[in-house]
């Protein structure tokens, strides 16, 4: 189990710095450590389970994913019973020699998305303060989690404040913050909770690592990760992973067709009388109670100058959100979706059941992102604030062009959307 990682700077070494990835998915928060010169990936946990509904373990195929991308075949186990110590002992490790663990643990009963999440506190949220046993086993230098903003801000934030206190007991400086993720380059509205801790020196999170700079606005935009995308495509034209997308009934496809170019929905499709008999029934029954709901953009198409609409595990239907492309008549590719979610145009989604490529991508935590945690925990490290190239991830749709100084331009109006 204590593989190396095959990565674009070289092969890993036993001097380099060491991460652990608790609920690891598809591999998001690992791409910004393991294809970072002078890290690998000693162990990697997912029970790949489809949440929330899922009941066996191997449903989401996320494991085969991470090993083509990383290098390393996650062990498949349940992190409520899985004992640290056998996690240890698979991967070869020591008390304190991990540089850095990752613990994004299931976001789902946490967010606000499901109306049921702000009553009931369900089983699932206790692997927030599980992780807590693995600290405290592992002891690792660094700790960073990404979770709902609902981690720190919902009705159940005893979880994260009980870990918190266990972090701050072992000697952690502990920094919480609530970002848009496109005000770090994401082209898409995508706001999430941080955890950085570092028992080192000093904690830093991403306003630490962006301070004096800011993202052009026109770079976060669906036409400019779209058009990025294109170029790299030109150079690599076989992707038979990524050119995928889902068909769609009848139906379906009649409805989309009626649906107007960039950022039209189900609402301009009832407006007109003459396509309004597209509308599923319960869109009908909205429209003639002039209730659009609380998801009035499903069966949308994305805008071109802003950014996507935040991405969701559920994102492989255009019934479920604003998933369409903004002028062809069909849901974004997988790379289309992948690259909004911040991925590396390379990135291999070799999943067989295509749905499966989208829920991989709608659980990550975006790559670009993970890049700059990681820049993060490179500072926590050894005490030197990363250079805005050591910052910006290869191959993904933010470049150093993109950044400005911060009195040359306001922040982007990426919350608009």
């Amino acid at each position: 189990m204590n593989a190396l990682i095959t990565r674009p700077a070289g092969p890993a070494t036993r001097d380099d710095a060491v991460a652990t990835d608790l609920f690891s998915c598809g591999g998001g928060m690992s791409a910004g450590f393991s294809r970072s010169h002078g890290w690998r990936i000693a162990a990697a946990v997912d029970l790949e389970v489809a949440k929330p509904s899922g009941k066996a373990a191997g449903e989401t195929g996320c494991n085969a994913v991470y090993e083509a991308n990383h290098g390393l075949r996650p062990i498949s186990a349940d992190l409520l019973v899985l004992p640290p110590a056998e996690l240890m002992e698979t991967a070869g490790l020591e008390r304190g020699e991990t540089s850095c663990l990752i613990s994004c643990a299931p976001c789902t009963d946490f967010s606000r998305a499901n109306p049921a999440n702000h009553v009931t506190d369900k089983e699932r949220n206790t692997l927030v303060g599980r992780t807590g046993d693995f600290i405290e086993a592992l002891l690792p230098e660094t700790f960073v989690m990404e979770n709902a903003r609902e981690l720190i801000t919902g009705n159940h934030p005893q979880h994260w404040r009980g870990l918190k206190a266990r972090l701050e007991l072992l000697g952690y400086d502990v920094r919480e913050d609530v970002h848009f993720l496109s005000d770090f380059g994401l082209p898409q509205v995508r706001e999430r909770a941080l955890i950085m801790a570092s028992r080192i020196g000093p904690a830093r999170t991403l306003e630490d690592l962006w301070d004096g700079w800011k993202v052009a606005p026109e770079a976060v935009t669906v036409r400019t990760a779209f058009a990025r995308l294109a170029e790299w495509q030109a150079a690599n034209p076989v992707d038979s992973d990524g050119a995928a997308f889902p068909g769609m009934g009848e139906e379906v496809a009649a409805r989309l067709a009626a649906t107007p170019f960039d950022g039209g929905s189900w609402v301009d499709v009832a407006r007109n009388p003459k396509t309004r008999h597209l509308c599923t029934p319960e869109c009908l029954k909205r429209w003639e109670s002039r209730d659009l709901g609380s998801h009035p953009d499903v069966y949308g198409r994305m805008w071109w100058d802003r950014p996507a609409p935040t991405i969701k595990r559920e994102c492989a239907h255009v019934g479920n959100g604003r998933y369409a492309h903004p002028e062809a008549n069909r849901l974004l590719t997988v790379l289309e979706m992948a690259t909004l979610q911040g991925f590396p145009f390379h990135y291999r989604f070799p999943s067989r059941a295509v749905a499966n490529r989208y829920r991989v991508i709608g659980d990550a935590v975006p790559p670009m992102i993970a890049w700059q945690i990681r820049a993060c925990v490179d500072w926590m490290r050894n005490g030197r604030k990363p250079d805005p190239t050591e910052w910006i991830m290869p191959d993904t749709s933010l470049r150093l062009e993109d950044l400005r100084r911060a009195s040359e331009a306001p922040m982007p109006a990426s919350r608009a959307a």
